[in-house]
This record gives structure tokens, sequence and C-alpha cells, in this order.
């Protein structure tokens, strides 16, 4: 989601603040950029609701590579309140273009120039997200190379090198996060429209170019992913199907960038790398409500519903020490129905039931109160099943021969036909190989190539290995089968 909101009518807020309680392990708070024009009206309400977080947008103009953001003013204006009211600020760098990071090496050196400029500028923002969706055509591209080999991972690990350098060369204590993840893409170079890669992709094709650079040194501090969901309605429970992330995928997350970079000198999870949930919101139904314009896109929740939402993934998030923060899109709602209504407020600033919802969400969310979720890296392939079948004796003359294999994540196989040998009980000659791929949630047909057998005893063998990481395994050997 983009960090940019169309101007509200705030004459209602002040009667929207109440007390918040306690602090979390977690920071909690909110991707708005309408506090660069009402932060002495923001940052209070944000205080009082226990919000301590707030990611702004910057933008990059390579067209323009030494001038500073246009809100710079409102910026510098915006600091010491937020800092009065215990906010943290976190800057979310966005390219005035799709293409504004992808071009040459002198281009990336301007950025470079031009984030350190920015941290010297502002040296109390000790935050800073990398671009923002680099998964998403609309914010990174191109996505894909004439080959549809992917594309936007290698340019994005270029750009995040650049960036951790510049920034750690002004302060060492800046926390650099990376990537900003779209939670979906369909990784499809041919697809009509919103040519895009799935974040478990991307965070491959990010790693292989990390390991290929010969890097010495971490591409970033954190990590942070959208998390808005695949259709408005659905509740945080429902996540989305590999090779996509949402809220109850945070494993497949935590497995992907393992996959990418375990055993280099860019952290994972298992390091202490932590997680920033952003972008997360549900849009409300406004169709009754003045301040309002345009065409709903999407279909909405109630209110209520919001609410109910919103605090179920606080106490989720208080129950993952691996979670950084919890980043709500917005505090306000945005009057053009074609943007997002998902805030805490209304655009008139009057509250929506989430408003209270999460101030007691955040005020019980200091300690867990559910089951602590831990997460070690897998050496396996995820949701793997094999149906060798019923294995009853067969004749010599018999040709065909095949089992079923299925995964919960992309992968490749290679199977075979072995034959018991009598001198050696447990071993097995291979007389037949096959190899071939296992879609996500497909269970696939593993036939071997049609021969007869001899008389004799055989076994079914196969080993699994997961598409993003060919040394994450899986074996299977079936109980012998006799052939007459």
């Amino acid at each position: 989601m983009e960090g940019k909101t169309a101007r509200v009518t705030l004459a209602c807020v002040a009667s929207a603040l109440v007390c918040a309680g306690a602090a979390s392990a977690a920071d909690y708070g909110v991707t708005e950029d309408e506090v660069k024009s009402h932060p002495r009206t923001l940052y209070p309400l944000m205080q009082r609701l226990g919000l301590r977080r707030n990611v702004i947008s910057v933008t990059w103009d390579a067209e323009r590579p030494t001038a500073p953001p246009r809100e710079t003013a409102q910026i510098r204006a915006l600091l010491p309140v937020a800092a009065h009211r215990g906010v943290r600020v976190a800057f979310a760098l966005y390219g005035a273009q799709p293409t504004t990071f992808t071009g040459s090496p002198v281009r990336r050196a301007q950025l470079a120039s031009w984030l350190a400029a920015l941290a010297r500028r502002h040296p109390t923002v000790k935050e800073y997200i990398g671009p923002n969706e680099p998964n998403q055509p609309r914010f990174w591209q191109p996505q894909f190379t004439p080959a549809c080999a992917n594309a936007s991972g290698a340019a994005y690990a270029a750009v995040m090198g650049v960036m951790y350098d510049a920034l750690k060369g002004v302060d060492r204590g800046i926390r650099v996060v990376g990537v900003g993840l779209s939670p979906r893409g369909n990784d499809s170079c041919h697809a009509p429209d919103n040519v895009s890669t799935s974040p478990v992709r991307f965070l491959r094709a990010l790693g292989l170019a990390y390991r290929a650079s010969g890097r010495d040194r971490p591409l970033m501090d954190g990590l942070a992913v959208h998390l808005y969901p695949n259709a408005n309605t659905d509740p945080p429970s429902r996540g989305y199907r590999w090779p996509n992330i949402g809220a109850p995928n945070l494993a497949r997350l935590k497995q992907a960038f393992w996959d990418g970079f375990g055993g280099t000198p860019q952290p994972t999870f298992e390091e202490g790398l932590r997680v920033d949930l952003e972008g997360v919101g549900w849009q409300v139904d406004t169709s009754e409500r003045e301040g309002y314009h345009g065409l709903e896109t999407v279909p909405p929740v109630s209110e209520a519903t919001q609410g109910e939402y919103y605090a179920r993934l606080v106490r989720s998030v208080s129950c993952d020490a691996s979670v950084a923060s919890l980043t709500i899109f917005h505090l306000v709602d945005e009057a053009d129905r074609e943007r997002f209504q998902t805030g805490l407020l209304r655009v008139d600033g009057s509250r929506r039931p989430s408003f209270d919802a999460v101030r007691a969400a955040v005020s019980r969310s200091a300690r867990c109160r559910g089951k602590p979720t831990s997460w070690r890296h897998r050496t396996s392939v995820v949701g793997t099943r094999v149906d060798f079948g019923g294995l009853a004796p067969s004749w010599s003359r018999r040709r065909y021969w095949s089992f079923h294999a299925y995964a919960a994540e992309g992968a490749s196989y290679s199977a075979g036909v072995h034959r018991l040998t009598r001198t050696r009980p447990g071993s097995g000659r291979l007389v037949l190989a096959m190899r071939g791929e296992v879609p996500a949630y497909y269970n696939v047909l593993v036939r071997a190539p049609r021969q007869r057998l001899r008389p004799g005893r055989y076994v079914y063998a196969i080993t699994l290995r997961a598409e993003t990481n060919p040394e994450r395994t899986s074996s299977f050997v079936s109980d012998p089968f006799l052939v007459r």
C-alpha cells in the first residue's frame, strides 16, 4: 500500500482522545502521512492510543537527484512533536517512478548521496524502510527480464546494499529495514496486467543475488512485509496459498528468508532478525457517511468487524517475539473511496469502534495471553505426502509403474524403481528413473517410462527438493512389491 493520503477534515479529532495502557514488546503504530499537515492533533492522539511508531513516506526523484523531499519543512516541524509524544518516526522510501531505482551505478551513487544528506538533515530519525513493494510493478519495474527470469530481486539487492552502506556511514545506529514486500504476486511475465513476483520467490531471487555479489555485510537490520488481506472480507486467520504470504503465514516468510540468506553475513530470524508488519488494513463501508466521494472498489466490512480484526492481530503479535512492529494503514480515512477507508477515525475525525478496540488490545499487549510463537528453519519440504498405492503383486508383462506425490510448496523430484537384491538385503539397483516438478498443492502422478520389469522384488523411492532451497529434501521409500 502506498504511504500517501488525501487531505482530510480533522475538526472532530480532539474529541477522540482517550487514555492508553501499557506498552508492548512490539511497537504498534500507523502508516500515516497526514501527520505532515496535522502533527499537533494526531501525535497526541497516537500517544493516548499507545501507538509509538509512525511510518511516513519520503520520495526520491532521480530526475532531481539532489533535491530534498518536497515536505522537508513539514517533516522538520513534525519530528519534535512526535518525540515529545513518544512516537518514533520511520521514513519509508518511495521512488517518483517505478523505474526510479533500476538505473545505472551512477544513479545508485546519486541515491546514496541523497540518503546520506537526508540522514544528516534529520538526525533524530533512526529507522529507514527500503524502497516500497519491489515485487509489484506499481512501484518497481521491470519485474522480469525479456527471457522471463526475475529481474527485480537482483536490482533490489544492489539498491539495498547502497542504502544500507549510505545510512550506516552517517549513523551506525540507524535501523535499515528491507523490502516492504507486497504479500502477493503472480510470477507471470506474460500476465495481462499486474506483472508481479510472489514474496517467496522474490526473497529467493534477492538471496541468490546477495550470495552472488560476495557482499560481506548485511543488506538490512529488519524485514518489512505488508499484510493486507487477499480479499478485504478475509479475516486475519485466512492467509494466502504458497508462494504468497498473509498474517497466518509468517512461518513461510521466515523460512523463505532463511532459504535465501541462511549461512551468509545477513542475519536471519534465527540470528535475531525481526519483522515489521506493515500495511495492515480492512476497508469499512462508508456508504451512509458524509465527507466521502467516489465509488468503493472492494467489498467492505462493518466497522465492528474491522475493530475485531485489528484487535485480533494485536493479540497475535504479542505472542511472537520476532515481530518488531505492527503498523495499521491508516489512522484517518482517505476521503476518496477508490483509496483506503481503513482508519481508526472516519474522515471527519470521529472515532470508529476500532479506535477503542485497538486501544484496549494495545494496553493489554505487554505479555502474551496465548501460546508463544516459536520457529526453527526446516530442513525438509513443507507438507509432503506420497501415496504408493496398494503395491499388490504384478505380472512381468505389466509396463505401467506410477505413484502420487504432493507438497505444500513448489518442489522438484527425482524418483525411481529399484530392484532389491538377495545379496544385500535392504539395498536396491535403480532400473527405472523419473524426474519432474511438484507444483504446490498438486497431487502429481509420478510415472516411470513404460517398460517391463523382470520377476523379483522392487521398491519405489522418491526424493523431493524445495524449489526455493534444493538442500531442503524429503525422501520416501515404499514397501517392497513383487513382480512375478
